[in-house]
């Protein structure tokens, strides 16, 4: 079949899907394409032993480089651009491929096809490409390709008889066929941070030192310490008689001691066997998920217990990541990104609860965000899910796999998040680097600026996707100069020299702390008292969230006990701190009215303002907001 398309409009479709890229830029690299492959007289370059596509740095539509494709007259040639995920994808829904050309010869042309899941290829269709020196867009219909189901190449191959080829390549991508431009996503936050939020960037620190064993100097000044929540945890020794069956609430006490607040990371489904099959069988046992609903109970109630405001609760690190990835040891053809197709026993959800959840992860998801919420509604908390960058394939890792698996994968995690529906999404997204810190790990994970802006890419598609916060969570502890090479990390150096490149990424905090055995924690001070004195001194004049970031629903804000507010005239006084604060307001629309630095009960001159006002106080150990009306 003949088909000859340039900028072919196709009906929009009801629905819009994302995009899905396939090529778009890989970095300038000489070495061409990973991952793909290429075959005849075609110009190539080697990459692994093979001949792989060639890309080209200049001439490009976007990014740093084009794909280069020579041949001479009537040369044989095919070439194969994978999925950079090497995996398959679904392209049922998706109404076409697209790409941009610059034919820098005659008017020539090539054939098009799907590689399929089960290695045949589709119908070939014939593209022309005219001649001209700009750049022009070519439009496949995916109908017209002969599949709908799931993809692992888009195959390029000569046309018998063609002239010479010499054209380059740029911004290959499925789509839909709306336009949604769901590939262009904006750096920043995304999202409503919660409530009980700092206005600045939040800072806290893995803290699983025994009870009594603690220090202040530890903390750094950091607003929260974190410790795991595990199966063994209820027999873990406190101080409170019997002795155990109550660390979680001593923990917690201890916390407001030491002047932070306590985060806890629930790890129960990921540390109980790891894989697919083991994981989602213990989801679907009534025995097991009864006594997980029931440890769960416990848990919250030790936290109403411990008696401390906003606390944080991290949901099941690896299990996301098992579920994404799916059955076999290396991960299913394509990944998980519907939650509601795994059975979970909600039984005694149900009965504890008094509602019917759905016997599905959204139903556990629902669960799980309502009765943390429900019952630490007087006290406050921030909850959100820790899905893993390893659930969906990024060859050669997070961080130096392609720009576009960091997409896929991004993408896929926001889509199996948002599964949960807006009552299980949670408050934020936390996200990990990696279970170790660099210097254990390997020299691979210690990123250049490259590395880290494709981490950031792999986060923002997730916290634009969800329309969430996210929060870095076990980020290593360690510095380049560690005194032991096995705990050398530079996240901390990356985060105090560069700041920006964080809430660019969607970041708005950041859970320091070692992985497995083995990595930087500095109860110990084994670094010199290196992090504590970098991470004080940073908390000396922390770094403000960007404005449009710290947006607020002032309806949903809790006023917090001990700030009393006084509204004269256009002029607000706040009273209940010591020492200096940072002080917010905010008018209805979320503009910023006043932002300041003060003392307790200074006037805040407002100006002819009129209607309700928030506002915000942020100092060591007090995180407070409320809402006022002016006359």
């Amino acid at each position: 079949m003949k088909l000859a398309t340039l900028a072919l409009l196709l009906p929009a479709l009801a629905m819009a899907l994302d995009d899905q890229p396939l090529y778009l830029d890989v970095g300038c690299d000489t070495l061409g394409i990973p991952g793909t492959d290429l075959n005849g007289v075609l110009t190539s370059v080697q990459r692994g032993g093979k001949a792989v596509i060639p890309t080209t740095c200049t001439g490009v539509l976007s990014g740093t480089d084009a794909i280069s494709l020579k041949a001479t007259a009537g040369g044989w040639w095919n070439c194969g651009i994978k999925t950079p995920t090497d995996r398959s994808i679904p392209v049922k829904g998706y109404a076409d491929v697209r790409f941009w050309v610059k034919n820098n010869g005659v008017a020539t042309g090539f054939t098009v096809e799907w590689q399929k899941e089960n290695w045949t290829f589709s119908t070939a269709q014939e593209v022309a490409i005219p001649a001209g020196t700009g750049w022009q867009e070519i439009v496949v219909p995916v109908g017209l390709t002969g599949t709908d189901t799931a993809i692992k190449a888009l195959y390029l191959r000569n046309l018998a008889g063609q002239p010479a080829v010499d054209v380059l390549i740029d911004s290959v991508t499925i789509t839909d066929g709306t336009g949604n431009r769901s590939l262009e996503i904006p750096k920043g936050i995304a999202g409503i941070l919660p409530a009980s939020w700092p206005s600045f960037f939040l800072i806290g620190g893995l803290d699983k030192t025994e009870i009594g064993k603690a220090t202040k100097a530890f903390q750094a000044g950091g607003q929260y310490r974190y410790q795991y929540v595990m199966k063994e945890t209820e027999g873990y020794w406190s101080p409170t008689p019997p002795n155990k069956g109550e660390y979680v609430a001593d923990y917690a006490k201890e916390s407001e001691a030491l002047g932070v607040k306590s985060a806890f990371v629930w790890y129960i489904l990921g540390k109980s066997g790891e894989g697919y099959t083991t994981v989602t069988k213990n989801l679907d046992s009534a025995a097991y998920m009864a006594e997980y609903f029931t440890r769960y109970e416990w848990f919250l109630d030790q936290m109403v217990k411990g008696g401390q405001k906003d606390y944080m609760i991290v949901l099941e690190p690896d299990m996301y990541g098992f579920l994404t990835r799916g059955p076999g040891d290396n991960g299913q053809a394509i990944p998980n990104d519907n939650p509601s197709s795994i059975p979970v026993a909600m039984a005694k959800a149900n009965s504890l609860s008094g509602k019917t959840y759905a016997s599905n992860m959204k139903g556990w998801a629902e669960y799980m965000i309502a009765r943390a919420r429900t019952k630490l509604a007087s006290q406050g908390v921030i909850i959100g899910h820790m899905p893993n960058h390893w659930g969906v394939n990024i060859p050669g890792q997070v961080g130096r796999g392609r720009k576009e698996a960091h997409l896929f994968s991004g993408m896929t995690i926001a889509r199996f998040i948002n599964g949960f529906g807006a009552e299980g999404k949670g408050d934020v997204v936390f996200v990990e680097k990696t279970d170790f810190d660099a210097g254990i790990k390997g020299a691979q994970w210690f990123w250049d600026s490259t590395g880290y802006a494709k981490f950031f890419l792999w986060t923002r598609a997730i916290s634009h996707g969800t329309k969430l916060p996210m929060v870095g969570w076990q980020m290593a502890e360690g510095n380049s100069t560690h005194p032991e090479a096995a705990k050398r990390d530079d996240i901390v150096e990356t985060f105090l020299n560069h700041p920006s490149w964080w809430t660019d990424g969607g970041f708005a905090g950041i859970l320091f702390g070692g992985g497995n055995p083995g990595c930087a924690n500095y109860a110990g001070t084994d670094d010199g008292g290196w992090y504590g004195k970098q991470v004080s001194a940073y908390q000396q004049s922390p770094l403000t969230l960007p404005l449009v970031s710290s947006i607020r629903n002032p309806l949903a804000d809790r006023v917090a006990s001990g700030i009393q507010a006084r509204v004269a005239g256009s002029s607000l006084r706040l009273e209940g701190w010591d020492g200096l604060a940072l002080v917010q307001v905010r008018s209805a629309s979320g503009a910023l009215l006043w932002s300041s630095r003060q003392r307790a009960g200074e006037a805040i001159a407002l100006g002819a303002k009129a209607g309700w006002i928030a506002w915000k106080v942020d100092a060591p150990g007090l995180h407070a907001a409320g809402r006022s009306v002016l006359p």
